[in-house]
């Protein structure tokens, strides 16, 4: 295969593919691809080339032209690629090929590297990350859905970062996305970022002046007014760039105040507080949870910034048990405005093993669930007075996790505290 430098011979090529349904929807800007448009196009490469020594290249292999292949600088530090490959060549790997030679080249240019595909266009995305690439963000552009990819050094400060949270060691703890700077993103762009994370949540940044931020949380189904461990995340991938110390966070739920220090952030919740759940709900929740028998204990809904269902177990074994119908326990709690329900088991005063089953956000478990560690902190203070514990959480899921949680405030606020730490 030979990435040929664009000349004057090659608008034929590019005029032909232009009657292509195909190339008019997946290599466009909006504009229908007219013999007019493809000179204007035309004429743009030749400068480019002329100006900057690359760019549009026609793809050959054995003799045959087949596609056409892309490098231009992106902005400061970064290269964009492109490609496309004639229908009567799909199928062969040549695409692979293409961005791993485009990259490669790319990279010799600038650290980073973008690139992105129309969002109907699936089997790029799954090139894309054969060539070593990251998704990154997701845009609509043109009255299109676009998902962008990013490769090489650098590539964490762009698009959605990755941390897990609760934990020093990546393959630990609860993941979380995070986007540094979400300006500009509407509800609909988040909410496909997050889905195609795929982590339990994304949050979303939006600077509102020193060390003070706004932040949005999407699951991949929904938005949730709070969500803990991303918070953890946010605040510690914040404190590398910025600096340790302490940071505001405007949510859906409220305000809430954090401290940074070392590769660890301590939030302070809203005000928590709970209620006995209703008979009704407690009845429901046992079912949907395959539960019989229950630990000692009252059920309560807790808010520490989310509704949370507290369920306390009888031991240590019934918590690894969990197994529980998906459909009717996320039915149960979109009614309930319930975020996820908190099992827990009470090993010791000082340490408590807990599972978050999440159907609601669309995954089965979290790892980690700060919100509702700091709801459970107000649940045990109302019921026993001021304590401080650690909760492990995720050991069933293997991405054991650590909470520390302090209940000690007169304000009813809980501080939760736990590391932070990038996913390579």
């Amino acid at each position: 295969m030979e990435l040929v430098p664009w000349s004057d011979e090659h608008r034929e090529h590019m005029l032909r593919w232009a009657t292509d349904p195909r190339m008019v929807k997946y290599v466009a800007d909006g504009k229908p691809w007219t013999p007019e448009y493809v000179t204007e196009r035309h004429e743009q490469a030749l400068r480019h080339w002329e100006e900057h020594g690359f760019g549009l290249h026609l793809v050959v292999e054995d003799g045959a032209v087949v596609g056409l292949a892309q490098l231009v600088r992106r902005g400061p530090g970064e290269a964009e690629i492109g490609y496309w490959i004639d229908p009567d060549h799909w199928g062969r790997g040549l695409a692979t090929r293409i961005a791993l030679e485009l990259r490669d080249r790319a990279l010799a240019l600038e650290p980073r590297v973008f690139a992105g595909h129309d969002a109907e266009n699936i089997a790029s995305g799954r090139v894309l990350e054969k060539a070593g690439f990251v998704y990154a963000t997701s845009k609509y552009m043109w009255g299109k859905l676009q998902h962008g990819y990013s490769s090489g050094e650098g590539m964490i400060e762009q698009g959605v970062l990755r941390y897990s949270a609760f934990t020093t060691d990546p393959s630990g703890g609860n993941p979380a996305g995070v986007v540094l700077d979400a300006t500009g993103l509407s509800d609909e762009e988040m909410l496909v970022i997050a889905a195609k994370v795929g982590y339990s949540e994304t949050a979303f940044v939006l600077p509102r002046g020193e060390r003070n931020f706004h932040v949005r949380y999407f699951s991949p189904k929904a938005e949730v007014p709070f969500c803990g461990h991303a918070t953890i995340a946010t605040s510690v991938a914040l404190a590398e760039r910025i600096g340790d110390g302490p940071l505001t966070f405007h949510t859906r739920a409220g305000e809430i105040t954090i401290e940074t220090a070392d590769g660890t952030a301590s939030l302070t919740s809203v005000p928590t507080s709970t209620t006995e759940a209703s008979p009704e709900l407690v009845e429901a929740a046992l079912e949907a949870l395959g539960y019989k028998e229950i630990g000692d204990g009252p059920v309560h809904v807790g808010f520490g910034g989310a509704r949370h269902l507290l369920v306390p177990l009888k031991d240590r074994a019934q918590l690894a048990d969990l197994d529980y119908d998906f459909t009717a326990l996320r039915d149960l709690m979109l009614a309930n405005d319930l975020t996820t329900v908190h099992l827990f088991w009470r090993e010791s005063r000082e340490l408590v093993h807990a599972r978050d089953p999440f159907p609601v956000g669309g995954v089965v478990e979290d790892a980690a669930t700060g919100a509702a560690a700091a709801a459970f902190g107000g649940y045990l203070r109302d019921l026993e007075g001021p304590q401080r514990f650690v909760i492990s959480q995720g050991e069933d899921m293997g991405r054991p996790s650590r909470l520390e949680v302090d209940a000690t405030r007169e304000d009813r606020r809980v501080t939760v505290t736990g590391a932070a730490v990038v996913i390579p």
